[in-house]
């Protein structure tokens, strides 16, 4: 969502540009749509004062004067990238709209050769990790963390040791996002100066976008840690959500797939594949199920996490707590399987991640959804699924077997064990539905 202003009221200046038609073009969410109209409302008010008062005139340099006005105020890198990309795809949609008239030269696009100063693709904001590759975490870049200075952004993150990679990105770029609702809304308040209807206004309008109490409950929790940093860093002295209402979430109840799916889910492999991935794929799957971990504790895993007698193995997860996991049968024999080909896709430089890619890098997160999706088409189960709920399905069948909720929790590397508790809900759901099924009087 972008982090732009609140939502203008329409006004009769702005009806050349025809914005609300585009809007209802797009075939996106609700909230992606209310996100696009706020970023191109935004750059069509910039440029009515620049005195172009309709899109047929816009050229590349009003384009380019709009990017540099960003920067120099200080947007993030994300949201001068979001509001080009949303731009350009808003003139796209004017250009085709609008043919010109016999005689008359098409309209060019004015977006198109534009570029920002600083992309977040830069090899600087990517985390140079290693087994983060493909993650949207950031690494430390000069140029990034210059942007909105009074926030101090870059330093709160850093800040925030004892919490995952993935929490502190997205913590930052929850402040970083209302941040830039008060440099569009509200010019003059700095962290110092910050109240809490401010707070309660950003809410407001994020929930007229469409944020759903999940996103809404994340942004205040964001903002929290925040000012609770602010304030002991003397950045600030009040903490404007002290007060603030944190909108209930409603859990769902996660959905685990049965044995016999899971089962053929894990067994199956691409016949045309080379030896080495459908090594590599049984690995990961059989990871997945069997020892029930994240995503990106599998991308994470080394060659060093897998005990000598490759019956265990040693799991980094959310906030950097270390656990140590066992491994099935299966999952052993399939890695065995994989130390006997993994030579074959390793470059000159020794990986120590233990999964690999064809190009010898670690294996991302995209990877191992795109090689699930394969799997789910070649074991026939429609819709398909996601690497979570093979982690479901480990602390779900783990609970119908009779397993005691303090292993499963220690299992999964849940520090709450209410997280756990939510399996217990899954088979209670489970056995009403066996109950519902068998029962004569049901």
């Amino acid at each position: 969502m972008s982090g732009g202003a609140t939502q203008r009221k329409a006004t009769p200046i702005l009806d050349p540009f025809d914005i609300s038609r585009y809007v209802k073009t797009l075939r996106v969410a609700d909230a992606s749509r209310a996100s696009r109209q706020v970023d191109v409302t935004h750059g069509a008010t910039f440029l009515v004062a620049m005195g172009v008062l309709s899109p047929a005139l816009v050229m590349q340099e009003h384009i380019e004067s709009y990017v540099q006005s960003l920067e120099k105020s200080g947007y993030t890198v994300e949201t001068v990238e979001q509001r080009v990309s949303s731009l350009s795809s808003y003139f796209t949609w004017f250009i085709r709209t609008h043919k010109p008239a016999k005689g008359q030269d098409a309209l060019l696009h004015p977006v198109r050769r534009v570029r920002v100063s600083h992309v977040s693709s830069c090899e600087h904001c990517i985390a140079d990790d290693g087994a983060q590759s493909g993650h949207n975490l950031k690494g430390a870049c000069t140029a990034r963390d210059a942007r909105m200075p009074l926030w101090s952004v870059a330093a709160f993150e850093g800040s925030l040791t004892a919490s995952a990679a993935n929490t502190r990105s997205a913590y930052r770029r929850d402040v970083e996002l209302f941040a830039e609702w008060l440099l569009d809304s509200v010019p003059t308040v700095t962290p110092q100066t910050v109240e809490k209807q401010h707070v309660r206004d950003y809410l407001s309008v994020m929930h007229e976008r469409g944020a759903t109490s999940r996103t809404l409950a994340r942004r205040i929790a964001a903002l929290r840690r925040y000012f609770a940093w602010a304030m002991r860093t003397k950045m600030a002295v009040n903490d404007p959500t002290d007060g603030v209402h944190t909108p209930k979430v409603n859990g769902k109840l996660p959905r685990p797939l049965d044995e016999e799916t899971v089962a053929r889910l894990v067994s199956t492999e691409d016949e045309a594949a080379p030896e080495w991935r459908r090594a590599r794929d049984r690995v990961v799957l059989e990871i997945l199920y069997g020892s029930g971990l994240r995503v990106s504790e599998v991308c994470s895993l080394t060659v060093q996490s897998v005990s000598s007698d490759q019956t265990t193995m040693r799991v980094m997860g959310k906030g950097s707590k270390e656990r140590v996991v066992p491994l099935s049968e299966p999952a052993t024999i399939a890695l065995r399987r994989w130390a006997q080909v993994r030579h074959e896709v390793m470059g000159e430089t020794p990986e120590v991640a233990l999964l690999l890619t064809g190009r010898g890098h670690p294996v991302s997160r995209r990877d191992i959804t795109r090689l699930l999706d394969e799997a789910c088409q070649r074991a026939g189960i429609a819709g398909g699924t996601h690497p979570h709920a093979l982690r479901h399905s480990f602390a779900t069948h783990l609970m119908d077997n009779g397993a005691d909720t303090r292993s499963i929790q220690e299992l999964l590397g849940h520090s709450d064990a209410s997280t756990t508790q939510r399996y217990t809900h899954v088979s209670k759901e489970r056995l009403r539905l066996v109950y519902s099924e068998s029962h004569p009087r049901a």
